[in-house]
């Protein structure tokens, strides 16, 4: 896939009177999105739990994760995100863009509107 950056903003679930605006490098290889901790901590987010993530190298590393809420285009959602240390990388992953209702167009180099996937109708008794 073609890299690309895109434009979001993310604040705090709890005070979303701070905003930031940001450009990250959309990688849809990673399922979390990785935003500095200074970022997260000068807008007041606070981590609510660790996991474990396993490098390209097959490192595996552990990072604190946080709830945020995010907005590219119009597009608004709520996600969790991996704090990232210094060192890391700040990214737009996966799971974001997901959860903005947005898929990447590698062609384009954009964020699009996506159709979601559910099975709703598809069970029967």
């Amino acid at each position: 896939m073609g890299l690309f950056k895109s434009k979001l903003a993310v604040w705090n679930p709890a005070s979303p009177a701070r905003v930031e605006e940001l450009e990250l490098l959309v990688d849809t290889g990673a399922s979390y999105s990785w935003f500095l901790r200074q970022r997260i901590e000068a807008l007041g987010i606070r981590p609510t739990g660790r996991m474990q993530f396993r490098t390209i190298d097959g490192r595996v590393l552990e990072r604190e994760v946080a709830p945020v809420f995010v907005r590219s285009d119009g597009h608004v959602g709520g996600d969790t995100i991996v704090v990232a240390e210094s060192g890391d990388a700040e990214v737009l992953g996966a799971h974001t863009v997901e959860s903005l209702g947005l898929a990447a167009d590698p062609v384009q180099k954009k964020l699009i509107p996506t159709v979601g996937m559910a099975l709703t109708g598809m069970i029967k008794d």
